[in-house]
């Protein structure tokens, strides 16, 4: 991977927090002498306001003399900042030290600090750094690739690029199965956050009487079946990415106590009466028409504003089908992993069939046909055969050609065609839809949905 040479000028940067002086000019000398440019400030306030205004990739944080409390700026800058933070202590403060490793700090080296030690750790933060450069952009590439050839998928792409490097909450919005906790995973690995955990947590699948402990953990003892100690999912997400899924199915109860805890990342295990706090990071998503949910009394409106600071929708597959053929070489070649398989190709009625499904499970459907095809293919080719009855039955209904068919100049859109051909279909069995399905080789259930996406008058 090659990187330009302002890049190279700011991974050669280093921000340097310390109120001792002579310690302060020892290891800046030290640091320069491996080739780094060393900014100096004396408090977190003023590290905060470089930090603001430079791109820094390394911060050496002095916790010698620095009162506790500014130890929470170590997950600030990790998050806010991606920065590598490098504590230096004394053998006094190794366990502030440790508090700051547990913070997202990524070393600690006791003062007075061996040269040979100071090297060893700037050539592993120098590969970290390269390494997330290069993941970063393997995975917008990735992504790019994924979703060529539809522009409102480019334009969600690139809103989410955006979006990423913060630790703003996120709301997405789409029909069930269009691939939201996809994308959330995909804004989490872009994030700054990407060496902390992704945890989902399924609103709709918890009982509301376990949601507080599943959420914020409980004390053994504190109700009945807490026979232990259990650290809830928010602290198995510090420094990472929360993932509420169907937070619209959350109840009054469950709403109040989760809008508590996003409004300042505080909370307390069942049973316990200490404040807890966590960094993390909150991306919601949802099937539901949320507004119209806040008309009904059933979503509360300020946790609505607390969750939709940035909203992404997600089309439903039938709206963005330009994507359908590189999602189908990405289950293929997944499934090729998962099952043994070697499937390299699709045949050509197999790439129509799947082409000009409606898919009204969206992506999660077409995975599961993916995978349904790939098991059954006997060879290195996917082919018609291979592919659930359901996709056969639900094919464009198209009459053959005949001796008098149009010329080239005069054809017509495929829904056009369809409908007329299903509307005679009908005429010509006098409206008995128990014929007409036979004769078409569809289901009833497929029929009728066929009429009314057709709007085809009855009698």
């Amino acid at each position: 991977m090659s990187i330009s040479s302002a890049s190279e000028s700011k991974n050669k940067s280093i921000l340097l927090i310390s109120t001792d002086i002579s310690f302060k000019s020892s290891i800046k000398e030290q640091l320069q002498q491996q080739g780094y440019t060393v900014l100096e400030v004396n408090s977190q306030g003023d590290a905060l306001a470089m930090l603001d205004k430079e791109t820094i990739p390394i911060v050496f944080l002095d916790i010698e003399r620095m009162p506790p409390i500014e130890l929470d700026i170590v997950s600030y800058i990790r998050t806010r900042h991606n920065a590598e933070v490098v504590i230096l202590t004394t053998i006094n403060e190794l366990e502030d030290a440790t508090h700051a490793l547990r913070s997202g700090a990524a070393f600690y080296l006791v003062k007075p600090v061996n040269p040979g030690d100071l090297i060893a750790v700037l050539e592993k933060l120098s590969l970290r750094i390269e390494r997330r450069t290069e993941h970063i952009e393997l995975e917008h590439r990735f992504l790019s690739d994924l979703m060529a050839g539809s522009p409102v998928m480019q334009k969600t792409l690139r809103y989410a690029v955006k979006i990423a490097p913060t630790s703003s909450t996120v709301l997405v919005g789409g029909e069930s199965g269009t691939g939201k906790e996809f994308f959330a995973r995909i804004i989490h690995r872009m994030s700054n956050r990407f060496t902390g955990r992704f945890v989902p947590m399924n609103c709709g699948a918890i009982p509301e009487a376990l949601f507080e402990s599943e959420l914020f953990g409980h004390k053994k003892g504190s109700f009945t079946g807490a026979d232990r100690d259990k650290t809830g999912i928010v602290e198995e997400a510090h420094l990472g990415t929360l993932f509420l899924d169907e937070v619209g199915e959350l109840s009054p109860s469950a709403q109040v106590k989760l809008l508590r805890f996003l409004q300042g990342r505080e909370f307390r295990r069942v049973g316990e009466t200490v404040n807890r706090s966590v960094d993390v990071r909150i991306i919601a998503a949802t099937n539901k028409d949320l507004t119209a949910r806040i008309k009904q009394g059933l979503f509360r409106e300020d946790l609505y504003f607390r969750l939709n600071v940035f909203y992404i929708h997600l089309p439903p597959l039938r709206e963005r089908r330009e994507t359908i053929p590189n999602l189908v070489r990405l289950f293929v070649h997944r499934n090729n992993q998962l099952f043994g398989k070697n499937v390299n190709s699709i045949s050509k009625s197999a790439e129509v069939l799947l082409a000009n499904y409606h898919y009204p499970g969206n992506i999660r459907e077409l995975e599961n046909i993916i995978e349904h095809a790939v098991v059954l293919a006997e060879g290195e080719e996917m082919g018609e055969r291979d592919l659930p009855d359901f996709i056969i039955r639900n094919r464009l209904l198209l009459p053959e050609p005949s001796a008098g068919a149009q010329s080239t100049d005069e054809i017509r859109p495929l829904t056009e065609v369809e409908r007329e051909y299903i509307a005679r279909a009908l005429k010509a069995t006098g409206y008995n839809y128990t014929e007409a399905s036979k004769k078409l080789g569809i289901s009833r259930s497929t029929l009728w949905r066929k009429i009314k996406d057709f709007h085809i008058e009855t009698v």
